[in-house]
């Protein structure tokens, strides 16, 4: 995977200080520089959210080029507000729809009982216990929210609209979630400090 999600054109100088929903807009009616400065702001963004999703960075990258080209083609019902959270709102469902793929609906199952269904690892073995992999041990809703809420920077009623959670419900697992993430990164920091110690 290269660099550059889309192969766009070069940006635009002119677009580098236009504001988000302005490039959009100006996408919307086939502006292919003004696509690729938001392609060029959000893609880091994006990328970090779906590889922590996925939990495989080549797979992050992969759903990451299907969603800005689902933006691409579907930029005229962007309808204003923070570009960051439609963009998002993309990139989440072509998450779900890999899920789907590869966990098939049964009758009567939605998204929250798939994601309940998904289990995280209970530990690691063997493995350098760091963020990614602390993210891995985490519930699949504790791990959605906190992707979603401080990897990717929206806000809970934002995150609450993507996922059809009550706020409450997204502020439950964020904090949880959080929490857990903090004590596994303290475990993995003070087991070091001590083979250290036990080496010096």
């Amino acid at each position: 995977m290269t660099a550059e999600i889309v192969a766009f054109p070069s940006v635009a100088r002119g677009n580098s200080f236009r504001s988000d929903p302005d490039l959009a807009s100006l996408a919307a009616s086939g502006d292919r520089d003004a696509f690729a400065e938001l392609v060029k702001r959000h893609q880091g963004r994006v990328r970090g959210m779906l590889s922590r999703l996925s939990r495989d960075s080549a797979l992050g990258d992969d759903l990451a080029q299907i969603t800005f080209l689902t933006a691409w083609r579907r930029i005229a019902t962007y309808s204003g507000g923070r570009f960051a959270s439609w963009i998002c709102s993309v990139a989440y469902r072509t998450w779900l729809q890999e899920v789907r793929r590869r966990e098939p609906v049964k009758p009567g199952e939605d998204d929250e009982s798939i994601l309940n269904g998904m289990a995280a690892p209970d530990r690691l073995h063997g493995l350098k216990l760091d963020l990614q992999a602390a993210l891995g041990l985490l519930s699949e809703q504790q791990r959605l929210a906190v992707t979603l809420c401080t990897g990717a920077g929206l806000t809970h009623p934002e995150a609450a609209a993507l996922t059809g959670w009550p706020v409450g419900t997204v502020k439950s697992h964020l904090n949880r979630g959080t929490l857990r993430l903090r004590q596994l990164l303290s475990d993995y920091s003070n087991t070091g400090n001590e083979a250290r110690h036990e080496q010096g």
